[in-house]
């Protein structure tokens, strides 16, 4: 019987991943192709939308978005490369090694737009078939 629950729940587990990165892997598509923006790239610009005074130092970046230092450092090059001037790196004035990245006036457009998108296909893929029976599936179980 308890051999059968964490069946169950490992079962439950690799169901909601695997639903997690269909909807993921549909967020990344559309966005680079409608806004040029990865899913890491959106989630940067939502984060530091979302920051006191629209800034946020690279190591609480790292938390938020889920790289490491170096890998949250190359994003925010990347995207600073790409010359849209979405972003700007200032140094702290309280500690000179740490180094803030904000969010400017282009990059916040450049989010309301993707912003309509991404609520887009959450909307739809929560409403989806596939997305509506997992749920009930896993409702079911773990009402037994």
């Amino acid at each position: 019987m308890e051999n059968e629950k964490m069946n169950i729940l490992i079962t439950n587990w690799l169901s909601l991943t695997q639903i997690q990165m269909s909807i993921a892997n549909k967020l990344e598509a559309v966005l680079q192709d409608k806004h040029q923006l990865s899913l890491k790239e959106f989630y940067l610009l939502l984060f530091l939308f979302e920051a006191p005074d629209k800034k946020l130092k690279l190591q609480q970046l790292e938390d938020m978005v889920g790289l490491s230092q170096s890998a949250i450092s190359r994003l925010v090059s990347r995207f600073e490369a790409k010359g849209c001037g979405a972003l700007k790196r200032d140094i702290c004035q309280d500690d000179r090694r740490a180094v803030y990245t904000s969010l400017t006036d282009i990059g916040e457009e450049k989010l309301d737009k993707a912003l309509v998108t991404f609520k887009t296909v959450l909307a739809k893929e929560f409403s989806g078939e596939e997305f509506q029976s997992l749920l009930q599936k896993l409702i079911y179980q773990n009402s037994k």
